[in-house]
């Protein structure tokens, strides 16, 4: 079938269909967060919500900070002034993923974030300890990137860590304590 009839290209549908889903996802956490709320500076609904450029945020509360498809090679400082339950760095081109910058963000501020989508984003290395700061995260996307190998120290200090993607990158082996801080992995 041709073009002009209306159809996309499966590379299209696809994008369309990840996009979906992701959405659909990122609302969920958002959602679910919202419900679980307790007194801690995570709630401080004080601040001024200004979306960091070049990401947009969804609503109720705009913490869930997309920076999709943003073009983007490193990590803006400017997304840690929401206090994001959710950010979202998919396709992309950040070739490391390095910690998040002391200067850049409270410790209280960066423990607030749950959810960060890395997947497609053409990550080649992440540095042993760099998730530390992110103590509260439960979900962890590094599906479809370049990594081909993960130091044991890689994931030290996601103790609330539920879900794990590594898939579809070019790992060969996996150091035995890889997953000793990960106690609320699930399987």
């Amino acid at each position: 079938m041709s073009h002009s009839q209306g159809l996309r290209p499966p590379c299209v549908e696809y994008l369309a269909v990840l996009l979906t889903l992701l959405s659909t996802e990122l609302t969920q956490v958002v959602t679910d967060e919202l419900s679980k709320r307790s007194s801690t500076a995570c709630d401080d609904d004080r601040r001024t919500i200004a979306c960091p450029l070049p990401c947009y945020c969804r609503a109720p509360d705009y913490r869930s900070v997309r920076c999709d498809f943003g073009g983007l090679t490193s990590i803006p400082v400017s997304v840690w002034s929401v206090v994001p339950v959710s950010l979202n760095f998919s396709f992309n081109s950040i070739a490391e993923w390095t910690d998040v910058d002391v200067t850049s963000a409270d410790d209280n501020d960066v423990a607030c974030l749950r959810t960060l989508i890395l997947g497609h984003s053409g990550i080649m290395r992440i540095r042993p300890r760099a998730f530390k700061r992110l103590r509260e995260l439960r979900r962890l996307m590094l599906d479809h990137n370049h990594i081909t190998t993960l130091h044991s120290a890689t994931f030290v200090g996601l103790r609330h860590l539920e879900l794990l993607d590594v898939g579809h990158n070019d790992l060969a082996a996996l150091p035995q304590s890889l997953f000793d801080d990960l106690i609320r992995l699930k399987v």
